[in-house]
């Protein structure tokens, strides 16, 4: 820990010990303005709050800490204390231009914008510098976005942005507002036009890598997400954003090393969203301990999304673990949004365990939100020839080959006859299969793997193979 740390862990231990009888502690500015700029940062704002108001009882000609005041209030939606705050402020530091701004920003914000306006416009008498005149710009946005003028409120925004390319504030709004959908093209142009002056601007790459990924131009935003992130390596949204689109291209090796150099960050944040994505990347490579560890802890984030309990079921189906696969399923199907995979998931660890009544309920509960579930269909057939119930089972496949057919479908039902013994008919739905689905054949293996050192399949297979 460096020697600022140092200081600062000091300080904020000597505020919380001593918080309960505050009176007895007396602190600088330069000290107050350090705990509320933490607290800030860690949107702790009722402490930040606290540490204001004792920062004015010591301080009560000191016009920094009512901005603070009016900051927190305006976040917290208090427009009375904000405006009471500013008050205090405008009799301190009546002509500052930080408090004109911060004046400004809680009108706008309130949308009072009549007296926004009279701010404004006496801002843009007196500022200086193309940052100042990009903020006017972006508060004159909102305004005229509040009077639904959104072609100008759009031109003002981009203003703002071609005064400061780093105006996060401007970018946020242009790429993120419902209101410019209609001039998406537009602002394409403009994250081209800025990139073309200054390549070197990782914000700007940021930005059109949003654009990118909203437009689904997969590959286009991870190379503008890896330009932003080798421009700023210590900048844990860059990471972030890099990984999740790694993941969305399926490169989750890639996607792993990225999600660690984000986690690596003091400023990264947990979430059930990310450790999902982690914890399907190790599932897909097969690193099942490291996938159910970031599932648990997506779990202690959100405990009530259905998919966490289905993925962890797949990863203790797949280790053969059928009971504590079955508990993780049955969590699953408890959750709202649960779907029918995941009653197939728990009807098959039943079967597996000949638990024969409660593989059947769950069968059908997966067919009964969708009638047109394959795997499901197949599954349940399956239950019933290894039952004895081979009559059955093949009528129950054969009425829904007479309802809708597909490759999972038509296969599984070659599966069905060949384990009921009907190897005539099998071949024939064979054939069907392949004339209409020959890329999905290598799923009839995967039904019944000994068909592999079958030589009549194997033949047939080879009547429909592509030519070259």
């Amino acid at each position: 820990m460096n020697k600022k740390n140092e200081k600062l862990k000091a300080l904020l231990a000597r505020y919380e010990n001593d918080e309960t009888d505050n009176d007895s502690l007396f602190l600088s500015e330069e000290e107050f303005d350090e705990l509320l700029s933490h607290y800030y940062e860690q949107q702790d704002y009722d402490r930040t709050l606290e540490v204001a108001d004792l920062a004015i009882a010591q301080h009560r000609f000191s016009p920094e800490f009512y901005k603070w005041k009016a900051l927190i209030h305006k976040i917290n939606l208090e427009e009375d204390d904000a405006f009471a705050a500013l008050e205090k402020l405008s009799i301190y530091a009546p002509n500052d231009e930080e408090s004109l701004l911060l004046r400004l920003e809680v009108l706008v914000h309130f949308g009072h914008r009549d007296p926004a306006r009279e701010v404004l416009e006496q801002l843009r008498n007196s500022v200086r510098g193309d940052e100042k005149f990009s903020l006017l710009a972006f508060f004159d946005g909102l305004l005229l976005m509040q009077e639904f003028r959104f072609e100008e409120s759009f031109l003002s925004l981009c203003e703002a942005v071609k005064l400061d390319p780093m105006q996060e504030p401007a970018l946020e709004e242009l790429i993120n507002a419902s209101e410019f959908i209609a001039y998406r093209k537009r602002l394409l142009k403009l994250f081209n036009q800025l990139l073309a002056k200054d390549p070197f601007n990782d914000l700007i790459w940021y930005y059109s890598g949003l654009w990118h990924d909203d437009d689904g131009n997969d590959l286009v935003a991870l190379d503008a997400f890896a330009n932003a992130r080798s421009l700023k390596s210590d900048h844990p949204i860059y990471d972030l954003e890099y990984a999740d689109k790694l993941f969305d291209l399926d490169r989750y090796d890639l996607a792993l090393k990225s999600y660690t150099a984000y986690f690596e960050s003091d400023n990264s944040e947990d979430s059930y969203e990310t450790f999902m994505r982690v914890g399907r990347s190790y599932q897909m490579l097969n690193h099942l301990e490291k996938a159910k560890k970031a599932y648990f802890r997506a779990i202690e984030l959100n405990g009530d999304m259905y998919d966490i309990f289905q993925h962890l079921g797949e990863c203790f189906a797949a280790q053969e673990k059928w009971g504590i696969a079955a508990y993780n399923y049955g969590r699953a199907v408890e959750r709202v949004g649960h779907t029918p995979d995941c009653w197939l998931g728990l009807g098959l660890c039943h079967a597996a365990t000949n638990e024969n009544e409660e593989a059947e309920l769950a069968f059908q509960k997966a067919l009964a939100m969708d009638d047109r579930y394959s795997d499901a269909t197949i599954a349940y057939a399956v239950l019933m020839v290894e039952q004895g119930d081979e009559v059955r089972a093949l009528t129950f496949i054969n009425d829904a080959l007479e309802r809708y057919e597909d490759a999972s479908l038509v296969y599984g039902a070659v599966a069905i006859h060949l384990m009921a013994n009907r190897r005539a008919q099998a071949l024939t739905l064979l054939n069907t299969a392949l004339s209409e689905y020959y890329h999905g054949h290598q799923m009839l293996i995967d039904f019944f793997p000994d068909l592999r050192d079958d030589g009549e399949i194997e033949a047939i297979f080879q009547l429909y193979r592509p030519r070259n």
